[in-house]
């Protein structure tokens, strides 16, 4: 078995949240994740850390419920475990480059072209996580990154939706973007029941159609996003 780790690892300096006036009133802005070092009081010269983590940079667990309309919804602790352990999951392939959208035909083809299975968790490959590119080019991470637009957001939720399926994960770092066309922001979108695994990398390590995933949130009591592991198994 072989076991890919499709998480995108917490570091200070990592790109998030710059150029999105919306999340300039946290706290963390434009700094989404700091670590603070504690020496410890203790004399055996134990050390500690003291993290500073906005819900949105590196790999995440998005729940419906952080959306007004979807409020009442579960939080992450009310999430079974069984609901992310070994689910199996095809491999959407819609190969994009800096800033490019992924259009409503594109996914569509994409999707017959894969083996998709009743139920399956999709993994949405567009190969911009790979080639360790987040450590590479600071925030152009995320300005740059590939994106939806809100045709093709939806789109998703009606495929996913007809499939059976809940959970989805991304290589971009944002769903959402600019059309530099329309001016229009747009692309994320989730539905009721549903979960999102934003800004995954290392899709490329996946050589086959299907896998399992195994996914762990930080376990936050009330949150509706958080951090998380998540790693795929192909037998």
């Amino acid at each position: 078995m072989k076991i890919i780790d499709l998480t995108a690892p917490l570091f200070e300096g990592q790109p998030g949240m710059v150029g999105f006036g919306g999340c300039r009133t946290s706290p963390t802005w434009p700094q989404p994740f700091v670590a603070t070092e504690t020496r410890s009081w203790d004399p055996d010269g134990s050390r500690f850390h003291v993290y500073t983590i906005f819900c949105e940079p590196g790999t995440r667990f998005i729940l419906a419920s952080f959306r007004k309309e979807y409020r009442d919804g579960p939080t992450i602790e009310k999430i079974p475990v069984e609901k992310l352990m070994l689910r199996d999951a095809v491999v959407i392939d819609i190969p994009k480059r800096d800033d490019e959208i992924v259009q409503t035909e594109e996914l569509e083809a994409a999707f017959k072209k894969a083996p998709v299975k009743k139920g399956d968790a999709l993994i949405i490959r567009t190969g911009w996580g790979d080639d360790g590119r987040h450590y590479k080019i600071g925030n152009l991470y995320k300005e740059n990154s590939p994106h939806f637009n809100v045709a093709s957001g939806n789109k998703l939720m009606e495929l996913m939706e007809k499939n059976g399926s809940d959970l989805w994960t991304y290589d971009m770092e944002s769903m959402s973007g600019l059309d530099k066309k329309t001016f229009t922001r747009g692309g994320f979108t989730i539905r009721a029941g549903m979960i999102a695994i934003g800004g995954v990398i290392n899709c490329g390590a996946i050589t086959k159609p299907r896998v399992k995933l195994i996914i762990l949130p930080l376990k936050a009591k009330g949150g509706h996003m958080a951090p998380c592991s998540i790693v795929a198994l192909e037998e």
